[in-house]
């Protein structure tokens, strides 16, 4: 297979270290079904998944292990917490930088006349102080639900979520936080934000493969469940009105991408999720630099504050142009609206969307200067 640079960890990280692909084998060759079963297969499946839900909690500053529930991604998380929490007649409040994974969801209730459910969106542009007076503006005495992205998957920029909790908690206003982008790539500590539930994607700077993600619940209101089935606990009862994590967990786990994403998330602790912050913004500064200095290169929504993600469009040409030049070269990235299309319009960056490069902390300054080179010969 070819050798790529690549620059598209905010859609999914590829470069998975070692213990990750050997966690899910040995998952797949020699763990049962959890929670199903007394024999030793099982229970040891079941202790493997229960693990992993306290490195998770390790990693994000909790002390509920039970609480943290597994999903497909952090869209099916998302879609989770949101419609479980939504309440008739009730008003819900998002940011201009939010992904589809919440728009969507958001949209469908507030488009099903029966919910009565509303929904305003604040600028998520703003510099801080002014970003939290448009907030609070928003804020109705309907408003049950706040959903905020951690980090934007377009630009990187890092939302200020415990002044926004603050908020929150003074007005009963429950706030779920996205951190599909910001989790194993930025601190993120549970209680220091002030969130009552959390999503995350395993896949992206988590190391773990696709098809796992999950949510923290961190408030005692308990939500609506979206799906009902077998989660191996009480069988004779028809409801799934049980504990956590099962009464939101139905159907089999993913169990060996759990176990490859606990695997991901030790290697992430092993080497500090300081140094690769530190890492990671030493990366992203070196190529905003260096694309600053190129005619022709115009970068949007730069912030103090961000992940390792760079948007850019080259002059006249369409981002799908860019990235296809950039394909021809082993160079990979994302065009488009990378579905968050009202960030992109409040960015302005056109009919065609835009470039993104993202980046992870293990890739290298050689990289980052070939790409530069890529672009300044577009």
């Amino acid at each position: 297979m070819r050798k790529y640079i690549y620059f598209d960890n905010a859609a999914t990280t590829v470069n998975k270290p070692d213990c990750v692909i050997n966690s899910a084998v040995f998952a797949m060759q020699n763990l049962a079904n959890p929670g199903r079963s007394g024999h030793d297969l099982s229970l040891y499946a079941a202790s493997e998944i229960f693990e992993c839900r306290k490195e998770i909690c390790r990693l994000f500053g909790y002390d509920k292990p039970e609480n943290v529930i597994f999903t497909y991604n952090a869209t099916y998380a998302l879609n989770i917490a949101i419609k479980g929490f939504a309440k008739n007649n009730s008003h819900i409040i998002i940011s201009s930088y939010e992904h589809n994974s919440v728009i969507r969801p958001v949209h469908a209730l507030a488009s099903d006349e029966k919910n009565k459910i509303s929904y305003s969106v604040f600028d998520a542009s703003l510099e801080e102080n002014a970003l939290l007076c448009d907030f609070s503006s928003k804020i109705r005495p309907d408003t049950e639900i706040a959903v905020v992205t951690l980090a934007s998957n377009v630009c990187g920029k890092i939302m200020p979520i415990a002044k926004i909790s603050e908020i929150c908690k003074k007005k009963g206003i429950i706030l779920i936080c996205d951190a599909a982008q910001g989790a194993g790539c930025v601190p993120v500590n549970i209680k220091s934000l002030g969130v009552d539930v959390l999503c995350f994607a395993g896949h992206k700077s988590l190391y773990g493969p696709q098809g796992v993600g999950g949510a923290v619940f961190c408030t005692d209101r308990k939500p609506k469940t979206l799906i009902e089935g077998g989660n191996g606990a009480n069988s004779a009862n028809p409801g799934m009105d049980g504990p956590m994590p099962e009464s939101l967990e139905a159907g089999t786990l993913n169990t060996p991408g759990i176990c490859a994403l606990k695997a991901g998330i030790k290697y992430i602790s092993k080497i500090g999720i300081e140094e690769i912050y530190e890492r990671n913004l030493e990366l992203i500064d070196r190529l905003t630099e260096n694309l600053s200095s190129i005619k022709g290169v115009k970068l949007y929504g730069l912030s103090s504050k961000r992940t390792p993600t760079l948007l850019f469009n080259v002059r006249d040409l369409s981002s799908e142009a860019v990235a296809s030049i950039l394909n021809e070269n082993n160079v990979c990235v994302r065009s488009g609206f990378h579905c968050a299309p009202k960030a992109h319009m409040q960015l302005k960056t056109g009919e065609n969307g835009a470039v993104r490069a993202s980046l992870s902390f293990t890739n290298t300054k050689k990289e980052i200067d070939a790409f530069s080179y890529y672009i300044s010969r577009i």
